[in-house]
């Protein structure tokens, strides 16, 4: 055999052995090359997003073994906003919303039950079951919502103090003008609830018992009020009478019939109460310093 057949023999054995070798797309470190998921993936998978997570053999084998340990693992499907009533049913359930409405624990505090009426607590139970509320979530932001009320209601009592505690100052300083408000009232209002409305109006607005006050005044200059007016307002035996059924207001002095004292439970209605007994305590022993 000549030497230029023995070299074309040589050239086609070797190309066939190239051919022969299976194309890697894998690397000596296990890195994929270009082109491998064109070899190895289907054309239908291919464009899934989850092959661009990984670029060796191992970061695809531990995805594998991943992926299998979560096979059977309960899982919760959030449904979508064009979902049907029962799929949003499904999940509020495994979120832990009760089965009905009424299960929701939602105790209304002692110091607000009168802010507070059935209705207020039916109609925020309706709201949270339909958000999906679990128990957990509905105990926190009723927690919140307590404390929200609680502080209005706080503050509201301040006000109110401060008010009373202007009114009371008022009529200790001016005790004649405080007994020609309380003549006006009682000569010239029948009806009971007229009056208490209108002592309403006086307890937060001195302005108010100022102009009565002044009334009262025209009225003895002009003679339609001739009786003479005792300095205090009342007697001294009335007014230790109101002081007396201010000390037996339920947990002034002693604990309510659930055994709490009221400055511990609102000591801003106690303080009220409090600057009023002592008010009429002064009345009642006018030469008391």
């Amino acid at each position: 055999m000549s030497e230029a057949s023995e070299t074309q023999v040589a050239s086609e054995s070797s190309a066939e052995q190239v051919a022969q070798e299976p194309q890697t797309f894998i690397d000596a470190d296990g890195k994929f090359q270009p082109g491998w998921k064109e070899h190895y993936i289907s054309e239908e998978l291919r464009a899934d997003k989850v092959y661009d997570t990984f670029s060796d053999v191992t970061g695809s084998l531990n995805m594998l073994g991943s992926l299998q340990g979560m096979i059977g693992k309960k899982g919760v499907i959030i449904p979508g906003e064009a979902s049907p009533p029962h799929e949003w049913d499904n999940f509020f359930r495994e979120k832990g919303r009760p089965d009905t409405k009424d299960l929701y624990e939602m105790k209304v505090p002692d110091d607000l039950v009168e802010v507070y009426d059935e209705n207020m607590v039916a109609e925020a139970k309706d709201m949270f079951f339909e958000l999906g509320f679990n128990q957990k979530e509905t105990a926190r932001l009723w927690e919140y919502e307590e404390k929200r009320v609680r502080a209005i209601v706080e503050s509201q009592a301040k006000a109110q103090l401060e008010t009373d505690n202007a009114f009371t100052e008022w009529s200790t300083d001016n005790p004649v003008k405080f007994q020609r408000v309380n003549r006006l009232i009682q000569e010239n209002i029948n009806d009971e609830e007229h009056k208490k409305a209108v002592l309403a109006d006086i307890d937060n607005n001195i302005a108010v018992a100022e102009l009565l006050a002044n009334i009262s005044a025209k009225f003895q200059e002009h003679r339609i009020i001739t009786d003479p007016e005792q300095p205090h307002g009342m007697t001294p035996g009335e007014a230790l009478t109101e002081a007396k059924k201010i000390e037996q207001t339920p947990g002034f002095l002693m604990p309510d019939d659930k055994g709490q004292l009221m400055k511990d439970v609102n000591i801003t209605e106690y303080q009220r109460l409090e600057k009023e007994r002592d008010k009429y305590y002064k009345l009642a022993n006018p030469g008391s310093a």
